[in-house]
């Protein structure tokens, strides 16, 4: 008999490569959780107990506080967080604020690193996983220096488009507020930036976002211009 978590952890990235043994085995001590939206799941500073596999929802990560509180990231269905805190049992170097309701996988964090200690195919699966995260904060990092707010706000829509190709509409994943800081600019010039890109193929109705053309949208953000 199938365990009723597999299911949901082969709604997860990290997870659901896995052979079944190992699925089993994190099926076992995972736990299911519901989120409220305006919450937090966990602040800075404060010990891994787990980390959080998201099968509904969403959630920013925020580091600081107040008028000094920066947008690290967004995560969404399919994503997980914060797994090298849990592998190094180190505290949390973000706070994790929901964007909506939803719901979460929970793995305990000393149960997780004890797994990785037996089971090879999810040791490799998580090295597998730190290394993508490690490409995507160098390739942030890229973006902050070497591109301007609009080729930064071009290739965070690409981002968030579940399609590589043609025509797509999307809705931010967080306030726009929240959005700009991610990008490192601030709330009226992403509105400016917005209409920048009409010129690009880029509309807005309310929340909603329309990118008439991936590709002409990508060829923007690779381009060379003043």
């Amino acid at each position: 008999m199938v365990h009723p978590r597999i299911p949901f952890l082969k709604k997860i990235a990290l997870f659901a490569p896995l052979p079944d043994a190992s699925l089993e085995r994190l099926a076992e001590i995972a736990g299911l959780q519901r989120f409220s939206n305006h919450g937090y799941l966990f602040r800075e500073g404060e010990e891994p107990d787990f980390i959080y596999c998201f099968i509904e929802g969403g959630i920013v990560l925020v580091g600081g506080v107040d008028e000094r509180e920066a947008v690290i990231e967004f995560f969404g269905p399919g994503e997980s967080v914060l797994l090298p805190a849990a592998l190094l049992g180190l505290p949390y170097l973000v706070s994790a604020r929901t964007t909506s309701d939803g719901q979460a996988l929970l793995i305990p964090a000393g149960k997780l690193r004890q797994l990785i200690d037996e089971d090879v195919a999810l040791a490799a699966q998580c090295a597998r996983m730190l290394s993508r995260h490690w490409r995507v904060l160098i390739g942030q990092i890229k973006e902050i220096k070497t591109h301007g707010a609009a080729e930064r706000l071009a290739q965070f829509l690409i981002s968030q488009s579940e399609k590589a190709t043609g025509a797509a509409t999307l809705t931010l994943p967080g306030m726009k507020k929240e959005v700009a800081t991610r990008l490192g600019i601030k709330p009226e010039t992403l509105s400016r930036t917005l209409k920048k890109l009409r010129d690009y193929g880029v509309e807005t109705d309310g929340d909603s976002i329309r990118i008439q053309s991936i590709e002409r949208l990508a060829a923007f953000v690779n381009s060379d211009h003043d």
